[in-house]
């Protein structure tokens, strides 16, 4: 017998109502924007930034390209996550992303959405969806059908773009 997963929850925030819920979303994307801006921007894919938080607790970060091998940056902060002393609460915690995980990846490196969904994270607060620049991305979908709630927050777009107008002009 097979259990059905949940529908995972997708809401776009796109005004600062100023309430507590969105302050705390918009720093840690904020944070997220400082570690895509790490990111050394190339021709051929984009500069995210990427957090693990548990609670208010920042257990990892991670930018593009911060690894070896062609890495992205949730599947860096997932990697660094594992070598701390906090790495034991990436289990049921929020990533923050400036850009929605991607879904596939043209090195056939594992997804990120994969890397999320087997991280076990529970919910993911991006900045904006992945332009279609590269290829189409369906990391909210699949991370909605694995059962994990995603939260767009709209209100910072522009900013989680700004390390990308090299790609975007």
């Amino acid at each position: 017998m097979s259990t059905t997963i949940p529908l995972g929850a997708y809401r776009v925030i796109d005004i600062d109502d100023g309430s507590p819920e969105v302050e705390v979303h918009m720093e840690f994307i904020e944070l997220a924007i400082q570690q895509a801006n790490l990111a050394q921007p190339i021709e051929t894919a984009f500069s995210v930034g990427s957090l693990i938080v548990h609670g208010r607790q920042i257990i990892a970060t991670g930018f593009s390209r911060e690894l070896p091998g062609n890495t992205h940056a949730a599947q860096c902060a997932i990697t660094k996550s594992k070598t701390t002393s906090l790495g034991r609460f990436v289990q049921g915690s929020v990533l923050y992303s400036t850009m929605e995980p991607c879904s596939s990846r043209l090195s056939k490196n594992v997804p990120c959405s994969m890397h999320i969904i087997e991280a076990g994270i529970k919910e993911v607060v991006i900045g904006v969806k992945e332009p279609m620049t590269f290829s189409q991305c369906k990391g909210v979908t699949q991370l909605r059908k694995a059962g994990i709630n995603v939260i767009h927050l709209k209100v910072l777009e522009e900013e989680c773009l700004r390390p990308n107008v090299h790609l975007l002009s």
